[in-house]
């Protein structure tokens, strides 16, 4: 596996005026792992307010690496690479959350980016499927699923958004995804958990690639705002 992302060597970062806690979202930022801010093979130190940091004290199950300031997951091993959070971070049915992230996968199968168990994940299902699963009051899953192939292998910036009402947005590299008629319950308002990075419950659908930068918000996140959060990760990690 490369532990390269295909850019450049140097470090992508580069400068934004707009940070993800300005106009009031420091509050409902639950989890930022920060581009090259306090990461480690088993520490990522959350930039968010929250302190809800993400380690992996068992030096067998940490990532292999560091790359351009995010971590390298690399599942060609025998022992799983995975990170999990201090505490669990919770949303009940019927609210929102927005999911941003930045990342460059080697696989596009079953590549988990949150869960707290079998019944409670977000994950890259194929290339052109994204799943997540609830469980409040009762499970839930979702299966958006789009004609065009918009995860690739190249450095990408993901989101997934959830208003009250439950209809589940999908963009990639600031694009939003139109979902074909095969999609399956795009309207899901169950509430769910999340404490594993990297991993469904810590025993399988294990990321295999680099995460760069993630941030988890109890908000739904939508119009100008929406457009300089897509902004700020373009052109730090100058995705076009």
């Amino acid at each position: 596996m490369s532990l390269g992302l295909g850019i450049t060597n140097e470090l992508l970062e580069t400068p934004t005026d707009w940070i993800p806690t300005d106009e009031g979202l420091g509050s409902p930022l639950q989890l930022w792992l920060q581009n090259n801010v306090q990461v480690t093979v088993n520490r990522w130190s959350d930039s968010s307010n929250k302190q809800n940091h993400t380690i992996q004290e068992s030096e067998a199950n940490q990532p292999s690496g560091i790359n351009n300031g995010g971590l390298v997951f690399d599942q060609s091993g025998t022992d799983k690479q995975y990170l999990d959070l201090t505490s669990s971070i919770g949303i009940a049915e019927n609210a929102p959350f927005s999911l941003f992230f930045a990342a460059r996968l080697d696989d596009l199968t079953n590549e988990t980016i949150l869960s707290d168990s079998n019944s409670e994940f977000i994950e890259i299902l194929r290339n052109n499927q994204f799943r997540f699963k609830g469980n409040v009051p009762g499970a839930k899953t979702s299966v958006l699923k789009t004609d065009a192939t918009p995860f690739t292998t190249s450095p990408m910036i993901v989101s997934l958004i959830r208003p009250t009402s439950g209809e589940l947005e999908w963009y990639v590299d600031g694009d939003y995804i139109e979902l074909n008629a095969s999609t399956t319950n795009g309207t899901n308002t169950a509430g769910f958990d999340f404490q594993n990075i990297g991993s469904r419950n810590d025993s399988d659908r294990f990321l295999d690639g680099t995460i760069m930068e993630l941030l988890f918000y109890k908000e739904y996140i939508t119009g100008s705002t929406l457009t300089r959060m897509h902004t700020y990760l373009k052109e730090k990690f100058n995705i076009s």
